[in-house]
């Protein structure tokens, strides 16, 4: 009996052992994955790549056995972390507070919020077809109130009148972002961060900058019409998808705020 348990005990260390090599890899390949998505579209990548360079040197000199260059590695390595927090704070501010507002168990959007989609789809088409500039922000599971405060508070319904008189050439609010919480319109008229971006073309504008440098900071669903061509944009979770067709414009919207609620209206899933 004894020996069957003694067996049973080996064979049981012995997968734990394997399944947990393979965990730890898993896990670090996907932390690895996470930060490079992160970083791809940023400045922080070429850091990235000369980190990655200085490695590989460091181990070749160690093989080597080049004593010289191995000092100056080692020696330059607490510089280098040092550097790296200062020069790059934003980047990295933005990656740990993204991993922090990540919702991993649940959709974005619950059941009981209510903004009136077509209102703003509505308005969002209009706006683009007379060219009117725009910045839309809703909020998703990170708070905006900061952001919010910087602004005019409105605390209004959505509506396709109140979102173009806001946005319409030369009113006292048309200049900056309306932010929706809660299906309502919270604030007009609000400060944003600027990106920097790499996904950023010469033709973006301030607006463009300020719509992707929130979706950069938040996990915030962004919309902008340009004023200078009509074409409309999304940003959402850092990126930017440009010249966004009318016909699509609701179901991105749908499938950001809550990917379920976007496949049951598309396939008509009851």
């Amino acid at each position: 009996m004894d020996s069957i348990l003694d067996k049973l005990f080996y064979f049981f260390n012995a997968f734990w052992g394997y399944f947990r090599n393979v965990l730890d890899i898993l896990i670090v390949a996907f932390i690895f994955y996470w930060i490079y998505s992160f970083l791809a579209n940023t400045r922080a990548i070429q850091l990235l790549k000369g980190f990655f360079v200085i490695l590989i040197i460091g181990i070749l000199s160690r093989l080597l056995m080049l004593d010289t260059v191995n000092w100056l590695i080692t020696n330059l390595a607490t510089s280098i972390v040092i550097t790296v927090v200062v020069l790059f704070q934003p980047e990295l501010r933005r990656l740990i507070t993204q991993f922090g507002q990540r919702n991993w168990f649940s959709g974005a959007m619950s059941g009981e919020e209510t903004l009136q989609l077509d209102e703003l789809v509505n308005a969002i088409f209009n706006m683009s077809e007379e060219r009117i500039g725009s910045l839309v922000v809703i909020e998703r599971n990170t708070g905006l109130k900061s952001y919010v405060e910087s602004g005019v508070v409105v605390n209004s319904l959505v509506s396709e009148e109140m979102i173009r008189t806001i946005f319409f050439p030369n009113t006292p609010l048309h200049d900056g972002a309306i932010i929706i919480q809660g299906g309502r319109i919270a604030a007009a008229a609000c400060y944003l961060p600027l990106s920097d971006s790499k996904q950023l073309k010469k033709n973006h504008g301030a607006r463009h900058r300020a719509a992707l440098g929130i979706a950069e900071e938040t996990d915030a669903l962004v919309i902008v019409t340009s004023e200078e061509t009509g074409a409309i944009s999304v940003m959402a979770n850092g990126r930017l998808h440009s010249r966004i067709k009318t016909v699509d414009l609701k179901n991105m919207i749908l499938f950001f705020m809550n990917p379920k609620t976007a496949y049951e209206e598309k396939y008509s899933v009851k």
